[in-house]
């Protein structure tokens, strides 16, 4: 039986209709390239419930991590002008340094979480990088009510491909080795905490940032505490299931990584199959790929560029 739903999802680009003049929003406006209106903007807001009350089966999402949000405003739109009223949601939310101004947002139902703790972890680069901003880590520590979990959340939103795989490819390192010495913190206290890294990383699960820096492992047969490990390698080497399609091939990079007391043990926790990316045909265009709100300038009324990911937690065996 599942008692708690998490959500990740990479909403493309949720920005409002009012032009911020420190960040470089000028084309998500009325008057920008985009031709970004109001009509459009609550057309993507229903869009996007449409999305949330497909991932669960008969209630709403506990918690849900936002990325490519503009700001607090367009998820309180979210949660309170559409049916996800009725969840009662509260956001957990700071503004990032990111250059065009999206941030990564949490949206929980305090009726069955109850956040303990929260922070932003800011990532710095060094060198030639040190005037690169990208998007904080967002840090939630909570309580799970239906079995008195305590669990960590990290919702992560690293940098993007822009300019080229291997150029970036060190900054998204960078982030990795940030969020594993924030991990590692939390294991010398307690080798079997309940820790959860999701998010847009930007990278699969198979590459560097993950594999040798976030040190997440992919032998999912032996799962020990104090160790992370990425479900999204099986699903995506596995199950062949996929959450961002580029030039005509399926990408993993809205990552579910998981300690090892999560996906196993006592109290709440999950299994490698009870996570999925929701691919529903509405989601899908006809060359299979993803029904996106844009495809580059042209508006297109889709839903977003990337899939949501679920995670169905059980309690108990």
């Amino acid at each position: 039986l599942f008692r708690s739903v998490l959500v990740s999802y990479n909403v493309e680009n949720l920005f409002d209709t009012i032009d911020n003049p420190d960040t470089a929003d000028d084309e998500f406006t009325p008057d920008g390239e985009r031709h970004w209106d109001s009509y459009r903007y609550y057309q993507k807001l229903k869009h996007l419930w449409k999305v949330l009350a497909a991932t669960t089966f008969d209630d709403f999402p506990d918690v849900i991590g936002f990325y490519e949000v503009e700001n607090r405003d367009v998820v309180h739109d979210l949660i309170t002008k559409t049916p996800l009223w009725s969840g009662h949601y509260k956001i957990f939310h700071r503004e990032s340094l990111d250059r065009r101004g999206i941030d990564i947002a949490i949206a929980y139902r305090p009726e069955t979480f109850q956040p303990i703790d929260t922070s932003t972890i800011r990532i710095v680069f060094d060198g030639a990088d040190s005037t690169y901003h990208t998007r904080d880590i967002m840090y939630m520590k909570g309580v799970v009510k239906i079995s008195g979990d305590t669990i960590h959340i990290f919702a992560n939103h690293w940098p993007s491909r822009y300019g080229g795989y291997s150029a970036t490819e060190t900054m998204r390192c960078r982030a990795a080795s940030v969020l594993r010495s924030k991990v590692d913190s939390i294991f010398a206290n307690n080798q079997c905490a309940k820790v959860l890294c999701i998010g847009d990383f930007n990278d699969n699960p198979d590459n560097m940032s993950v594999n040798d820096f976030l040190k997440a492992r992919t032998d999912l047969d032996n799962v020990e505490p104090g160790s992370l490990y990425n479900v999204s390698h099986y699903l995506w080497r596995e199950k062949g299931l996929w959450t961002y399609w580029y030039d005509g091939h399926g990408d993993f990079l809205d990552q579910v990584i998981a300690s090892g007391a999560l996906l196993g043990g006592n109290g709440l926790h999950f299994s490698i199959d009870d996570v999925t990316p929701i691919n529903d045909s509405f989601l899908l265009n006809e060359d299979g790929g993803v029904f996106r709100t844009y495809l580059g300038t042209r508006y297109t009324g889709g839903y977003s560029d990337h899939l949501p990911v679920v995670i169905r937690m059980r309690v108990g065996d």
